[in-house]
């Protein structure tokens, strides 16, 4: 479903504690009172719907009669059908085909114990008049946001859009220094912090319970880490990859829509694309996008993946208006120093015209199967630095090809050892944002420096002893994921009433990866050995030979063709007034990029380009858009 929105206005939890819950969209709308609620808990609730399952029955909010308990809903529960027999066998009743309904009465038998039973992505609230106990959950990677604002009168702003809790008089609108310090060395916020100040997020695999005792936040799940099993051969470990794959991908076919599936031609789209084709009587649709750039352009491998398995195949060109590029902070609602919302937007918008609400993709495969170049250079650093030879350092031309010695490469490892490590197996911690001294002014970072000791204590806590390699794949499925990857994906096909659904994020995929051994995923520096071993006769051999591509336009591009804007938005004028960065450094970078220097700034324009386009949007009252 696209989104729920509501207000609990005044619920009377406690004499000094107010409810006010708005689920998905900006726009609240006002509705009749609902059974159950004592007189003076007027609650008005509304439903902006994407259906996708039991179209005539699963309109929310959602009343279970007996008990009065309410729920408002975001997502998908793909076990539905199985747990609706056992619960239909305990005695419940149902009055539609929906999953929202069988969720109610999941909560309704077993509480806070019923999410250990879910599979699928989501984002709930239920509100139980009997006990004035408010019940809030999330999905365990974090495919549905929760977002939540607690306000020093007592009352509680819940919403699944930043953009609707602003609605509520008296939310901050200040940025968070944490998050602009963490875009700068991450690439990416982390939760539970936003990039507004005082707007918090439920984590993922977490609840919040909100009653008479006061707000405490509780995970219900974690990533396994415990050893491996001994004695699993890599061919049953590559069956049993295709295997939950396959699986995953099954159960996301559950629609009453037709579904399509992404196709970039890189082996994750295709290994879910490739299983759907031969889970489907029918023909399947695929999109991809393509680049006019060659170096990014991957239409060649999408056209051999679908002309393997008979897609009906569709291509655009990437490209957007000017008039657009503000819904690319818009709806993600925190900036980024990448341009992967650029394609998923368009992409998701594309779908969208081509008739189909749902689509596959392969997200994530790369965060929980070992596909990024710095999965490489983290075991690379760690066997170079045990014998620092010329020899050892030379292996670094993997990952860097254009050193040209083994005597540079050495050089390049000696810089790389003195980058800070807030944990040894951090996947970014020799890919800290090495301009950030240049690029922060002198008024944000005395802001800065007196929180910095919050962020002590920001990174996951990795349990048990595994190897380097699997302990920064816990960091990156901890971090990167929920906070950059699946955010991306949600929001951008949201923003076009697209769901996307994501087979590799199956939880029961995600502990059988985490239970196999680390040499499995990676073998040497071949990235995601396990995945191309378990589809190499199911997909064309090309697709399993070729290195990974990204999906981003390039930064050059992007610039240049919004030079105009990126130069107002960056005015030395505007730069002093917002006060995140040096006007000095900005006019310079955007000098050399005028010149055509070798010195590529467009990653850095762009990211202080979103910021002062984040400001504008949610900080500045004079361009507000709606919220």
């Amino acid at each position: 479903m696209c989104g729920i929105a509501g207000f609990f206005n005044p619920c009377g939890i406690t004499p000094d504690t107010n409810i006010l819950g708005a689920m998905a969209q900006a726009i609240a709308h006002r509705g009749p009172d609902h059974q159950g609620l004592h007189q003076d808990e007027r609650c008005a609730l509304a439903s902006r719907r994407l259906a996708i399952i039991d179209l005539p029955g699963g309109n929310q909010p959602l009343v279970h009669e007996p008990s009065g308990m309410i729920l408002v809903f975001n997502g998908e529960i793909y076990n539905y059908q199985p747990l609706r027999v056992e619960l239909a066998s305990l005695g419940h009743h149902f009055h539609t085909r929906s999953d929202s309904e069988v969720l109610l009465a999941a909560y309704v038998q077993w509480g806070e114990k019923c999410l250990d039973r879910l599979a699928g992505m989501f984002a709930f609230a239920v509100w139980n008049p009997a006990t004035r106990r408010l019940f809030l959950a999330r999905d365990r990677m974090g495919k549905k946001p929760l977002f939540y604002a607690a306000l020093p009168d007592g009352t509680l702003v819940f919403a699944s859009e930043i953009k609707a809790i602003l609605h509520y008089p008296g939310i901050p609108r200040s940025v968070n220094v944490l998050a602009m310090d963490r875009l700068l060395d991450y690439g990416f916020n982390l939760a539970p912090d936003t990039f507004l100040e005082g707007i918090r997020q439920v984590p993922p695999a977490s609840f919040l319970v909100c009653d008479g005792k006061g707000l405490r936040v509780a995970a219900y799940w974690d990533i396994p880490m415990d050893s491996p099993p001994a004695g699993l051969s890599e061919d049953d470990a590559a069956e049993g990859l295709r295997h939950h794959l396959m699986e995953a991908v099954r159960a996301r076919l559950v629609s009453d829509v037709p579904v399509a599936s992404y196709l970039s031609g890189g082996i994750d789209s295709s290994s879910v694309t490739g299983l759907y084709a031969h889970l489907s009587n029918a023909p399947v649709h695929t999109l991809s996008i393509t680049f006019e750039d060659a170096g990014y352009d991957e239409r060649h491998f999408a056209r051999m993946v679908s002309g393997a398995f008979g897609t009906t195949h569709h291509e655009f060109l990437c490209s957007i208006e000017e008039t657009e590029i503000e819904n690319l902070v818009w709806h993600l609602e925190t900036p980024l120093v990448t341009l992967l919302n650029l394609p998923l937007y368009l992409l998701s918008r594309q779908i969208r015209d081509m008739g189909f609400k749902v689509v596959l993709s392969g997200d994530g495969a790369d965060e929980i199967l070992g596909g990024y170049d710095y999965f490489k250079l983290l075991k690379l650093m760690d066997f170079i630095g045990r014998s620092e030879t010329p020899a050892r350092a030379n292996l670094l031309r993997r990952v860097f090809p254009a050193l040209s010695s083994p005597q540079q490469a050495l050089m390049h490892y000696t810089a790389l050892k003195g980058f800070p490590a807030a944990h040894h197996a951090l996947p970014y911690r020799f890919q800290a944002f090495q301009m950030k001294g240049q690029l922060l002014s002198d008024g944000f970072i005395e802001r800065l420096l007196p929180r910095l000791g919050e962020r002590d204590r920001e990174l996951p806590t990795v349990p048990g002893s595994r190897s380097l390699l699997d302990q920064a794949l816990y960091l990156e499925s901890r971090m990167r994921l929920p906070n950059l990857t699946l955010p991306l994906a949600d929001t951008m096909s949201m923003a076009n009433s697209v769901e996307l659904r994501s087979p590799f994020m199956d939880h029961r995929l995600v502990e059988y990866v985490f239970s196999l051994p680390d040499r499995f995923k990676m073998r040497g520096l071949n990235e995601k050995h396990l995945l191309k071993k378990s589809f190499r006769t199911f997909l064309p051999p090309a697709i399993c030979r070729r290195r990974k591509q990204p999906l981003a336009p390039p930064g050059k591009w992007f610039v240049r063709m919004f030079r105009g804007l990126i130069g107002e938005s960056l005015s030395p004028a505007t730069v002093r007034d917002k006060g995140y960065f040096r006007p000095e450094f900005i006019g310079h970078m955007l000098r050399e990029f005028d010149s055509d220097s070798t010195m590529d700034y467009s990653g850095v324009l762009i990211v202080a380009f979103f910021v002062h386009l984040f400001d504008d949007l949610f900080l500045c009252p004079k361009t507000r858009r709606g919220c």
